[in-house]
């Protein structure tokens, strides 16, 4: 989940911090308020706004000269994981309808119930 990847990418020895839910386009009120150093983004983009969009949402980090794009270490594209995650689904349905009957299992069975 969301949680898992920040702890995963505060990990990393070069990030001090991530911000979460940020906005789309990186202002330079958004810099000097939160006083950023770098702004990273990766090469591989495919989402909608990235490919459509008529302006570009780092110009403002590229003109200041503290942006960096970094090789994307793979080429998965967001239809990719759609389509792996939609030919799990029965998968995933199952196993969480196995989870929901052995938990109410186990609560009936705590609690004394029929």
């Amino acid at each position: 989940a969301m949680h898992e990847r920040v702890l995963s990418v505060l990990g990393c020895r070069y990030v001090d911090d991530v911000l979460l839910d940020a906005p789309w386009v990186v202002t330079r009120e958004m810099i000097a308020t939160l006083n950023i150093a770098v702004v990273a983004r990766g090469t591989v983009r495919d989402c909608a706004e990235c490919v459509a969009g008529p302006a570009d949402p780092h110009a403002v980090p590229q003109s200041l000269g503290i942006h960096a794009e970094l090789p994307s270490c793979t080429g998965l594209s967001l239809e990719e994981i759609a389509a792996r995650l939609q030919a799990r689904r029965a998968e995933v349905t199952e196993r969480h309808a196995e989870k929901r009957r052995k938990e109410g299992e186990w609560y009936r069975q705590k609690h004394r119930l029929p």
